[in-house]
């Protein structure tokens, strides 16, 4: 029930991350940026929760769950160190938003995969019961 409800808080957060990281796009909400970044940490922390319960199920994959951990890491550096990297009056800050988007969409992809995986094991410990 956990990992149900921490995934839906996970995709209603990217959900509402990737409208406004779109909006921050076209350039017309920078009051919006401590929002974005919230909603991005919050983002993260669901994605650890779901890596933690799924590692910690009986027959739960530590690596997934390690590989999951270092993503939301690299997001979370990334993110908060963007603007840096190739300041905006730069050409080229496009790649370094198209980078934070495409990490962005990582983390709800892996957060799926492992809540299926815990879905599935959880099931199968049900039928062999």
């Amino acid at each position: 029930m956990v990992v149900r409800i921490t995934l839906w808080v996970l995709r209603v957060c990217v959900l509402c991350g990737l409208i406004l990281g779109i909006i921050l796009w076209t350039g017309n909400g920078d009051s919006i940026v401590g929002i974005h970044m919230l909603l991005g940490i919050l983002t993260v922390l669901s994605l650890w929760v779901i890596a933690v319960l799924t590692a910690m199920a009986k027959g739960g994959n530590w690596g997934l769950s390690g590989g999951a951990i270092v993503l939301g890491l690299v997001v979370t550096a990334f993110g908060l160190t963007q603007k840096t990297i190739l300041p905006e009056p730069n050409s080229l800050h496009w790649i370094i938003q198209i980078v934070h988007l495409l990490l962005g969409l990582s983390v709800i992809g892996i957060a799926e995969a492992m809540a299926g995986r815990y879905k599935r094991m959880n099931a199968a410990k049900a039928v062999a019961v």
